[in-house]
């Protein structure tokens, strides 16, 4: 039986932002999840989304939780709070 990873956000105020910043955090996060993945646990990287009006940085992560943290922080992501979240397509009824 194949495990349902669950999603998460870690959610980050950051005012200043640049371009740079996120090149530089995805890429540490990628590192970051590829190195807990091949040691065993459950955690991947998906990339982050800007809301530059906002100033706010959702990174985002499949896995378990304890992974998924484990990972920001290593990655030293400057996160608030990681939410767990849910994307569409929902499943049709």
């Amino acid at each position: 039986m194949v495990k349902e990873l669950q999603s998460f956000v870690a959610e980050c105020f950051w005012p200043g932002v640049r371009d740079s910043d996120l090149h530089a955090l995805d890429a540490r996060a990628l590192a970051h999840a590829a190195v807990l993945s091949r040691a065993g646990e459950d955690v991947r990287y998906l990339g982050s989304i800007l809301l530059r009006e906002d100033e706010v940085v959702l990174c985002r992560f499949e896995g378990a939780p304890a992974s998924v943290r484990r990972a920001a922080l290593d990655a030293e992501i400057p996160f608030a709070r990681i939410l767990e979240a849910a994307q569409s397509p929902w499943p049709l009824q």
